[in-house]
């Protein structure tokens, strides 16, 4: 039954039907199975959309439509990421897509795994520029920044945000952890960043290895 479930949603999430993500999301609550299961079922639906926009199989409304039944299952989830089995933070993550960036299924799932390990999550969405991620560290005063491009043509938001956090001396106060299609490994270390993940569960433990300053 519960594999049934985390399969439906899948093609749920891929479709791009809130309706049916979030009485799938409810049934898999009601059959026991945890936040990190249920987001485990939702995220190939996404990456799958993804993958399609990339080739073309897709048009970027099937894409906002994936990631809005991605949400829609998330939002259901997050009292139950958050509730008395997890009282406290393990650590705050701002997390955003780059200015010029409209993408969020990746960050969206980023941010939801992050938030069912523990994390506090401050989304700011996509499009964000250089000014609101400086402007929320300074607010926010997270362990970790994430920043996302998912287009080789926005990753000037990310080297103007790493500029602006030298300008502003936030630097050495948070972590920067990027991700994204058009990130690499190379890039991050060029331009100055402290970790790279190729996808959520990877982010994850980025993330952790950032806040235990390894």
């Amino acid at each position: 039954m519960s594999k049934k479930i985390l399969e439906q949603l899948t093609e749920a999430v891929l479709n791009g039907d809130d309706d049916l993500t979030k009485e799938l999301v409810s049934q898999g609550i009601e059959a026991g199975l945890i936040p990190t299961e249920i987001i485990n079922g939702m995220s190939p639906g996404a990456r799958e959309a993804g993958r399609k926009f990339g080739t073309g199989e897709y048009f970027l409304p099937e894409l906002m439509m994936a990631g809005e039944a991605m949400n829609a299952g998330v939002q259901l989830l997050i009292p139950y990421m958050t509730g008395d089995a997890s009282p406290k933070s393990i650590g705050k993550v701002v997390i955003g897509s780059v200015e010029g960036d409209v993408h969020d299924i990746g960050k969206n799932i980023v941010a939801a795994l992050l938030r069912a390990d523990g994390f506090e999550v401050i989304d700011l969405g996509v499009d964000v520029s250089a000014d609101a991620f400086i402007e929320a560290v300074k607010k926010e005063q997270p362990e970790i920044l994430g920043i996302g491009s998912y287009m080789s043509t926005t990753l000037k938001g990310i080297e103007d945000t790493m500029d602006l956090l030298v300008k502003e001396s936030l630097r050495d106060k948070v972590k920067v952890l990027m991700g994204g299609v058009a990130v690499f490994p190379q890039y991050v270390k060029r331009v100055g960043g402290d970790g790279f993940a190729e996808d959520a569960e990877g982010a994850v433990q980025e993330a952790r290895r950032l806040l235990e300053g390894e």
